[in-house]
């Protein structure tokens, strides 16, 4: 089940994903997070949600406003309001929303919300082939436990930049600023066109031309097509919390940001 959460609170999101996880527990739940309007509308662009929790209280736009958004976009996914306030209720029922939970968020009524969804969630569905990706040390991405070769170094580049940004989009600007350490000038474009093309080609060779997305002059990766050391890191799975030793996407200098946020990471961590 792809579920999307939306907080603007850090904290809370995590919250929530961990009381999922006690309330639904199955190893083929995959989270993304967004802590705005723009944001959660990347993520339902880009993936293919089933489940998604809003905070009817974010900075511009609102959950109702956002569940409006997302009902235009895909009526089957199954919204479930959070709150703490009890206000807004009827405005919610309006939009046909799976449930309306107030924070804290309760795991019986949680539990209840996800058994009874407006919309089932077909968990028979067979798994899409995916692509094995190596964040910690160098960058390495395989499938079917071979090596996948990419034509040009700086496919592979752009390939390792949009994992990281975990299903994000990625303007031409930002991409050139970062990778071609520049503006989206025409020469600059011309490189990146370059980059963009050989990627296709190069994940085309192994059927996976899908995890690539590009819209309307930006570039982001669908996720539940990748399984990656630095996603379940995040996640805190058990199996990848060793793995991290201070190694990140060593060919890359603008992989250092990461390092930082990774060093926080583990200081937070109880």
């Amino acid at each position: 089940m792809n579920i999307l959460i939306a907080d603007d609170e850090m904290g809370m999101r995590y919250d929530l994903k961990f009381a999922v996880e006690r309330a639904a527990p199955s190893d083929d739940n995959v989270f993304f997070f967004a802590q705005d309007y723009d944001t959660a509308v990347e993520q339902i662009k880009s993936n293919k949600i089933n489940v998604a929790f809003l905070d009817i209280n974010m900075p511009g736009k609102t959950g109702l406003e956002l569940a409006r958004t997302i009902k235009s976009f895909d009526s089957n996914i199954n919204i479930i309001m959070v709150t703490a306030h009890r206000e807004y209720a009827l405005d919610a029922l309006r939009l046909y929303v799976s449930a309306y939970l107030l924070k804290p968020v309760d795991d019986n009524e949680l539990r209840e919300a996800l058994s009874n969804l407006r919309t089932p969630v077909d968990h028979t569905q067979t798994d899409s082939k995916k692509l094995d990706v190596k964040c910690f040390g160098n960058f390495e991405v395989f499938t079917d436990e071979k090596a996948v070769r990419f034509t040009r170094q700086k496919g592979k580049e752009l390939f390792a930049y949009l994992v990281c940004l975990r299903g994000t989009s990625a303007t031409r600007g930002e991409i050139c600023t970062n990778l071609f350490e520049g503006s989206d000038d025409k020469k600059n474009l011309e490189h990146l066109k370059k980059a963009v093309q050989s990627l296709k080609k190069d994940l085309s060779k192994y059927g996976l031309e899908e995890v690539l997305h590009h819209r309307r002059n930006a570039y982001s990766v669908d996720t539940n097509l990748i399984k990656c050391d630095y996603y379940d890191y995040l996640e805190r799975k058990p199996e990848a919390q060793n793995l991290y030793r201070g190694e990140f996407l060593n060919q890359y200098s603008w992989a250092e940001t990461y390092i930082y946020h990774l060093e926080n990471y583990i200081q937070k961590l109880p």
